[in-house]
């Protein structure tokens, strides 16, 4: 089906897509934000909106980029074609980008006119290129019965914990925990309830979003066994 074309989507609900692309990619090093390098000649950003605006049943797709990207973001847009994509200029934070991505949905402030709300949203990585329809159906589904869904992959490495010395304290039980991956799917008036009520800390230094559909709305998100290929570049 080509991107632009209409389907239904899981559940007979309507979905839409943040994806947050605001960070420097400091851990990556080199002077250009991961999410804008090129990959075989295509930024990586470009593939993972592809790969969003290739699920027909997804309406529209926020891409949250940070001031300074801004044109960017649109220039790429405009040169591979993309459509039903709005560019937000993103937050400080990772969570701070994601609120503002949301408030396109429901308040004025981050574009020149409000987007229909969906009853679902999907929060994607925009360097996380090579998901596939099927996992995000399944997300949008357990969201649209639980409140908050993620996908989950089993831990490659023991995770250990270091002592104030530098020595070992203790380690995890693999086998009870999961890494957590993207995508993530919410029903709308849940995350951005979450987001309403996050603190600044929260918003400052938090990185997970199930956490918060959590600890301020009291959904258990339902985990989803991604796939291998759900990494993070």
């Amino acid at each position: 089906m080509e991107p632009g074309s209409r389907g239904a989507a899981p559940g007979g609900v309507s979905v839409s897509a943040v994806l947050p692309a605001g960070g420097s990619g400091e851990r990556l090093g080199g002077a250009t934000p991961k999410q804008f390098c090129a990959v075989q000649g295509r930024p990586l950003v470009s593939y993972a909106v592809r790969a969003m605006e290739r699920i027909s049943w997804i309406s529209d797709i926020i891409v949250v980029v940070s001031p300074e990207n801004t044109e960017t973001m649109k220039t790429i847009i405009e040169k591979y074609g993309h459509k039903r994509v709005t560019v937000v200029e993103g937050g400080l934070t990772r969570h701070r980008s994601i609120f503002n991505g949301l408030k396109v949905f429901a308040e004025g402030e981050f574009s020149s006119h409000l987007l229909q709300k969906p009853e679902v949203v999907i929060i994607h990585d925009a360097v996380r290129p090579f998901v596939e329809e099927d996992i995000v159906s399944k997300v949008v589904m357990a969201a649209k019965e639980h409140g908050a869904a993620g996908a989950v992959r089993p831990l490659v490495s023991t995770v250990i914990a270091s002592a104030a010395d530098g020595c070992l304290d203790h380690s995890l039980e693999r086998a009870r925990y999961r890494a957590s991956e993207m995508p993530q799917a919410f029903l709308f008036d849940i995350i951005y309830e979450a987001y309403q009520q996050s603190t600044d800390y929260d918003l400052d230094y938090g990185t997970e979003c199930l956490h918060l559909a959590l600890k301020y709305c009291k959904t258990n998100a339902k985990l989803v066994e991604g796939t291998a290929d759900l990494w993070k570049v």
